[in-house]
């Protein structure tokens, strides 16, 4: 089987979401065992459990805070005595100008999409440096970027900031854990335009401040700016975090996987 998984666990942050429900998804099927986390109550997690099926298990957790974190991998270290993937999937969106984004917007944001990967990284390391001594490959850390890790964008000041920080924190940690003499390979993943209920708010916002006339105008321009046709669907992006997450993938460190269409390859 390509991207076999089986005899793996896996952690996926923000597993409620498009992208992480998908990606969660991907893993089972490859054959992993999947801790879902989310800061829902475990009540709003049924369908999901149902949906990824296999032994997947579900973990309210906070993913800025580091007393979450900890205990998130204790129980994991607890009942698995292994991590091998840990998706750093969880993020938010904030669409305002720079002008209208206050500096508490600001801390919220990076607070999920850069801190709440800092600390996965480091609360997980330890536990991964571990399982990963006893694969070939080692132990795989994904980090959810963007292509707005790249290039600017309307309406996306910080998010852009954030998503930047991440792809460049991956590489650092990337080459520290190898100067350590872990074998835990850390990548990233940057998705175009993906339609999630996260794009529905930027292509409300688009039209509320005049960008667009109708959310449709917005789709039909987003469609055009994909040289390859269409915006993406959650599972093209799942995909390629089971790569990364696979020993199919396993000289890939330090790495930017873009999955967007050919966006930003113009």
């Amino acid at each position: 089987m390509i991207c076999d998984l089986n005899g793996r666990v896996a952690l996926v942050t923000g597993c409620l979401g498009g992208i992480g429900r998908a990606t969660c998804v991907a893993l089972a099927e490859a054959g992993a065992t999947v801790v879902g986390s989310d800061t829902r109550p475990p009540a709003a997690a049924q369908d999901w459990v149902a949906e990824v099926g296999g032994q997947a298990i579900y973990a309210q957790h906070d993913v800025t805070s580091q007393a979450d974190w900890q205990r998130v991998v204790e129980d994991i270290e607890m009942h698995f005595g292994a991590l091998d993937i840990l998706v750093n999937n969880a993020g938010i969106i904030i669409v305002k100008t720079l002008e209208e984004t206050s500096l508490e917007d600001l801390k919220r944001i990076m607070a999920v999409n850069f801190d709440g990967v800092f600390l996965g990284m480091k609360a997980a390391v330890q536990l991964m440096r571990r399982t990963g001594d006893q694969r070939p490959h080692g132990a795989s850390i994904i980090n959810l970027s963007s292509t707005a890790g790249f290039v600017g964008g309307v309406l996306h000041t910080a998010y852009c900031g954030s998503k930047g920080a991440v792809r460049l924190l991956t590489k650092a940690a990337a080459v520290e854990f190898s100067a350590l003499g872990y074998k835990v390979r850390v990548n990233s993943v940057h998705p175009g335009g993906v339609k999630t209920g996260m794009f529905d708010e930027i292509m409300h916002a688009f039209v509320d401040h005049g960008f667009a006339t109708s959310v449709d105008e917005i789709l039909g321009g987003m469609a055009r700016e994909h040289p390859i046709g269409r915006m993406s669907d959650p599972i093209d992006v799942a995909r390629a975090v089971r790569y990364l997450a696979s020993d199919e993938a396993g000289f890939m460190h330090g790495s930017e996987l873009v999955v967007d269409g050919g966006y930003t390859a113009k």
